[in-house]
């Protein structure tokens, strides 16, 4: 079930953000610069007690996935470990999708790894589309993505 997160449930999330990070960008990201579940799990709460929206798929009281967003960017959908392919992210990302629909927006962006190229392809077939623009997060570069929604 997709629910709002409280935050209560940040530092659940942040235990997720930090594995899924492990596994997904152990080749991208210098393990010394991947995040600290305890000090994520503070940023996260404070984010949520502000007003942050941030959606969890909460499997019988265990938080599988998460997606946050901030104005008309999605900002981190992650999904623990054990739980990828099991279609968490694609209801998380739909969700997402409604709620930014939701809140009047008529396109949204995000950013990922350049060399996360599962990240990039499960973005690419539910409707984002690489646009011009690089960062680089973390000694790692960045790319676009957009979707009209």
């Amino acid at each position: 079930m997709i629910r709002r997160a409280t935050p209560a449930d940040a530092d659940a999330i942040a235990a997720v953000q930090a594995r899924a990070w492990r596994h997904a960008f152990a080749d991208i990201v210098e393990p010394d610069r991947m995040p600290v579940a305890s000090e994520q799990g503070r940023r996260l709460a404070e984010h949520i007690e502000g007003g942050g929206e941030v959606q969890v798929f909460d499997q019988d009281g265990r938080i599988a996935g998460f997606a946050m967003f901030v104005g008309d960017q999605l900002h981190a959908l992650y999904v623990d470990p054990p739980a990828q392919g099991a279609g968490v992210g694609t209801v998380l990302l739909g969700a997402a999708v409604d709620a930014l629909r939701a809140a009047g927006h008529t396109e949204a962006f995000l950013w990922t790894f350049e060399a996360n190229g599962l990240a990039r392809a499960f973005y690419e077939r539910h409707g984002w589309q690489h646009v011009p623009g690089h960062d680089d997060h973390l000694g790692a570069p960045e790319v676009r993505y957009r979707r009209a929604l």
